[in-house]
């Protein structure tokens, strides 16, 4: 594992964290997609409009699929063996956009030493950790993601 990738191909937990709060990793399809998928659930937050949450929503939707064919594209999988995942990497990168843009909420209404900031904070790291472990395991051939 290298702090640029995981298996030279996927980002780690840390360059998605970074592309959600705007920073750029290279020029990457997977990471400009986090960063959309970050400010879509910042703006759905905000929107009261069904009408706008149900356009918003169908865009998540756009750039999960964008990044489920992007891995496909990048990552062939093999069946040899390997568990399948539950969800799509673009599901995952969506919750872990929603739970980042979630905790940082948390700190504006709440302040940085509440109960329910810690909660939202802590939940988005064990969805880092099991970002990292599921990259890590698909790299190494153990899983594999569904697909679309």
């Amino acid at each position: 594992m290298t702090t640029m990738s995981i298996a030279g191909v996927l980002p780690t937990a840390p360059q998605l964290l970074c592309a959600f709060q705007g920073r750029r990793f290279e020029d990457r399809a997977l990471l400009r997609s986090a960063r959309a998928l970050a400010e879509l659930h910042a703006r759905r937050v905000q929107v009261r409009d069904p009408i706008m949450v149900a356009e918003i929503d169908c865009r998540r939707g756009e750039l999960v699929d964008d990044i489920n064919d992007w891995v496909e594209q990048e990552m062939p999988q093999h069946r040899n063996g390997a568990s399948l995942h539950t969800e799509s990497l673009g599901a995952v990168v969506d919750r872990m956009a929603r739970s980042w843009v979630d905790a940082n909420q948390a700190i504006d209404r709440h302040g940085p030493r509440s109960d329910n900031t810690h909660k939202h904070w802590y939940h988005l790291a064990e969805l880092v950790d099991g970002y990292t472990d599921l990259v890590i395991d698909v790299a190494g051939g153990r899983r594999r993601l569904p697909e679309q």
